[in-house]
């Protein structure tokens, strides 16, 4: 059996909890079709990419229980497929699945957490999930009203993600003891599901053997991507002249740092590619549409293009948080720790045109983003964005009123 393992529980533990268990990095769209065409029997989904790289879709994990495998879910990505596709057969496990499986939680952000960069995939910052779960405890204990704890919860769904500490969360709501900011961090829900999901794994590798038997593969073919199969949705060249847009993909996946997640590891380096920069364009749109990647490539570009062009005509500019969220992304995708070693790397002095051109256009489709979605965001924007905020904690607290017993 096969398990997913990362921000929400570190691979040394977790074998601990469940030895012999065959523990694998956060899932990748793909990974459950690879492993199951090689014979696995099993998954246990705890953690997935999303975001900076294709998360697993609920096609792939409906295709695979269609063929027979057993497939868990729990704690983050496992508990959003787990309740996308319980009924297909997928097993969830965990208060965050139900969560998600009765409506409580709707969206993926309630779980998703920046990790380190040092590879070990550990998390470094806090998910929304957590703060709702902890309130909600501290409310029952009465160490908080209610009234401050839908602001607690507010002030952190207003963090990005990647920057959200407990001591930000707090420090944007109000002075708080010390000791509640220890308190509210003991609770830890995410690593709890994914506990309780490797103990349920543990009991099922006492019998692996009759389990491998009952569910071996039903068609010993392989499957079909959905990118293949799939019907042509919308233009994603958006009108752009064909014989132009290889050209300015290229400019963009170069400037954006996203071209680096397309090449083999032992690839050449771009620098020695571009003498010809038009055949180089049309040798990576060749190799992107052999991948199935091309229209998901274009059509990022595109958002990012209209994203762009709304910020110009509404007159507005990218804030100093957008050009530095902006930065840290590409320097990521290029490897680099920071913007600054980026511009000083042999890649950053041949290619500064494009990044200093993917870093504005990122930036003015960050600031379009917050305009769209999170108003309030916005000088000017509306006090009730963040009412399906406080709706849902509401829902999860009467959630957990009716099943968990007083601390």
């Amino acid at each position: 059996m096969i398990a997913f393992v990362g921000p929400s529980i570190s691979r040394a533990a977790a074998e601990r909890l469940c030895p012999g268990l065959d523990l694998r990095p956060p899932a990748r769209r793909g990974d459950l079709y690879r492993e199951r065409e090689q014979g696995a029997w099993g998954f246990l989904i705890i953690d997935g990419v999303f975001m900076q790289e294709d998360a697993v879709s609920p096609r792939e994990v409906v295709d695979v229980l269609e063929d027979g495998a057993l497939v868990a879910g729990a704690a983050s990505m496992g508990a959003l497929r787990a309740a996308d596709c319980w009924p297909a057969g997928a097993k969830g496990i965990g208060l965050i699945y139900r969560l998600y499986r009765s409506g409580v939680l709707e969206s993926d952000e309630d779980v998703a957490v920046a990790v380190s960069a040092d590879g070990s995939d550990a998390a470094v910052s806090l998910p929304l999930v957590n703060v709702r779960y902890a309130v909600s405890r501290a409310v029952r204990r009465r160490l908080l009203d209610r009234a401050t704890a839908r602001q607690i919860v507010s002030a952190a769904a207003a963090i990005y993600y990647p920057e959200r500490t407990w001591q930000r969360v707090l420090q944007s709501v109000g002075q708080f003891p010390p000791e509640l900011i220890d308190w509210c961090a003991r609770f830890d829900l995410k690593r709890q599901d994914a506990e309780r999901a490797l103990s349920y794994a543990k009991q099922l590798l006492r019998d692996a053997g009759t389990l491998a038997s009952l569910h071996g593969r039903r068609r010993d073919v392989p499957f079909s991507r959905s990118e293949v199969t799939r019907e042509r949705g919308d233009d994603v060249t958006g009108g752009v002249d064909p014989e132009r847009l290889p050209r300015l993909l290229l400019d963009w996946l170069i400037g954006s740092g996203r071209l680096a997640r397309h090449r083999p590891r032992l690839a050449p380096p771009v620098e020695a590619l571009v003498a010809d920069f038009d055949a180089f364009a049309r040798s990576t749109w060749r190799d992107l549409a052999q991948a199935h990647q091309l229209d998901a490539e274009l059509m990022r570009l595109q958002a990012v293009e209209r994203a762009s062009r709304a910020a110009d005509d509404a007159g507005v500019a990218p804030r100093a948080r957008d050009v530095r969220l902006a930065q840290d992304e590409i320097a990521r995708n290029h490897g680099f720790r920071s913007w600054d070693r980026l511009l000083d790397s042999p890649g950053g002095r041949q290619f500064g045109s494009q990044i200093a051109s993917a870093r504005e256009r990122l930036a003015r489709a960050k600031l379009m983003r917050d305009a769209w979605f999170r108003a309030s965001s916005i000088p000017g924007g509306q006090d009730d964005t963040h009412r399906p905020v406080k709706d849902a904690w509401e829902r999860m607290r009467v959630f957990l009123g009716r099943h968990l017993k007083k601390a």
